[in-house]
């Protein structure tokens, strides 16, 4: 699962703070009950676990934490997607190519559509 990076969240992303108790998205509801005796054995109970534990125990909370991920699996989905890149790519260089001979093609500046693909495409963490 991914996280939003476009989510904000006070304090720790709750599964971030719970992942050393072995909680994950798939921990069930009646397994998340019991992840408070969990953390009391491994001394990793502190306010801030207590904070994500007492997010994720509540099913509506949970659910609204849950609703932040996403399950992607980027070893499936990046070859996909560089394969429709390259697919929109060559698409728009064919349409453009097909007015003006390959000897007599001027630089010029990428079309607005294919710089508006990777603008949605590439992301920078600051």
């Amino acid at each position: 699962m991914i996280k939003d990076p476009d989510a904000s969240w006070e304090g720790p992303f709750p599964y971030d703070a719970l992942a050393p108790a072995g909680v994950t998205p798939w921990t069930t509801h009646a397994e998340m009950r019991d992840v408070s005796f969990e953390l009391l054995a491994r001394h990793l109970m502190t306010p801030v676990t207590q904070q994500a534990w007492d997010e994720l125990r509540g099913v509506r909370r949970r659910m609204l934490v849950d609703l932040l991920l996403y399950d992607v699996d980027p070893d499936a989905e990046l070859p996909l997607a560089a394969d429709e890149i390259d697919r929109r790519l060559a698409a728009e260089t064919a349409s453009q190519e097909q007015h003006v001979p390959s000897d007599e093609q001027p630089e010029r500046p990428l079309p607005e559509a294919t710089a508006r693909l990777l603008d949605d495409l590439i992301r920078f963490d600051v």
